[in-house]
């Protein structure tokens, strides 16, 4: 497929910094590039970012840009959370005897919880910061069934930190908490034969030094008998602290040196991968500001940009 030449590709919002010390603002690029090329982008893609500008005339400010964990566990937890909603969907569908979706019928998580009620949302502006055009985008929830005497509700999704709430009063869903509820665990400390019946052992080393067996063979029973990361946790999940890195993941970082006349109010950063399009920016600076943030896409065969669908599709 060829690249669509007739497509925007950058992205240009403020960041809204409010107080003394640091405030987050959420990025779905799925939904900015879909409002400025009126035309849909999934959510459910790996996007790739090729630079970012920020700049401050204002004042100094340090700028953290984060993504959810880009890995294997990310990948498959989505999936499964994918394959759930739309285990809901189909039922909908073939209760009401309709044979399709519609065209934008999408699936759409937050980052995290604080996503889901963050007033700092990114909002695409021109040049003198008139907003663009906004239509539906509407995140994704899940449907929990009747217990007891408590009514069906919906609760919406994250990808990182915890699933609140118990059955049946669940108010929200992470995917990586719910994949570490449901994950085969490493065997810890897995048994082995008896060294000293195994001939071979015994001419692997010299026999003539009695004390060479012995510590050859402690060796093989305690060293490496675990993997080299936690097998009883999955980074992303459950309430933030530590051992639990489940705020958003650094991926960039920089700082803008004050304006005016002492140096120049802008700073950069380079390309990354972000799945689901979703970015939180964590903007750390001494007072009310509005840091101006530009970004570009890498150019590719989806519609223009490049991104690949997460593990288990998404479209």
């Amino acid at each position: 497929m060829a690249i669509m030449r007739d497509t925007n590709r950058f992205l240009h919002f403020n960041l809204a910094h409010t107080g003394n010390g640091e405030d987050n603002h959420y990025v779905d690029l799925g939904k900015l590039l879909s409002q400025s090329n009126l035309r849909t982008y999934r959510q459910g893609l790996v996007y790739h970012v090729a630079n970012i500008v920020f700049d401050d005339a204002g004042g100094d400010a340090d700028i953290d840009v984060c993504t959810m964990p880009n890995t294997w566990y990310t990948q498959y937890a989505w999936k499964v959370g994918f394959q759930q909603w739309m285990f809901q969907q189909r039922a909908a569908l073939e209760a009401t005897s309709l044979d399709k979706f519609g065209p934008w019928h999408d699936y759409k998580i937050h980052l995290n919880a604080d996503a889901i009620s963050d007033a700092d949302q990114a909002a695409l502006i021109d040049v003198n910061g008139n907003t663009f055009p906004t239509g539906d985008w509407d995140y994704s929830q899940y449907v929990v069934p009747q217990s007891g005497s408590d009514d069906p509700h919906e609760c919406p999704v994250t990808m990182m930190g915890e699933t609140a709430g118990t059955f049946p009063a669940i108010t929200r869903i992470s995917l990586l908490e719910e994949f570490f509820n449901v994950r085969n665990k490493v065997q810890e400390d897995p048994d082995m034969n008896d060294p000293d019946d195994s001939a071979w052992a015994l001419l692997s080393a010299d026999a003539s030094d009695p004390e060479v067996l012995p510590a050859l063979m402690d060796d093989l029973e305690d060293d490496n008998d675990l993997p080299p990361y936690s097998n009883t946790e999955i980074p992303g999940r459950g309430s933030a602290g530590a051992g639990y890195p489940a705020s958003p993941w650094v991926a960039r970082t920089c700082m803008i040196k004050g304006g005016g006349s002492t140096s120049s109010p802008v700073a950069a950063v380079g390309g990354f991968a972000a799945p689901c399009g979703l970015l939180m920016i964590e903007t750390n600076a001494g007072a009310d500001n509005s840091i101006g943030c530009t970004i570009e896409l890498v150019p590719g065969e989806y519609k223009g940009v490049h991104a690949y669908p997460m593990r288990g599709g998404g479209f």
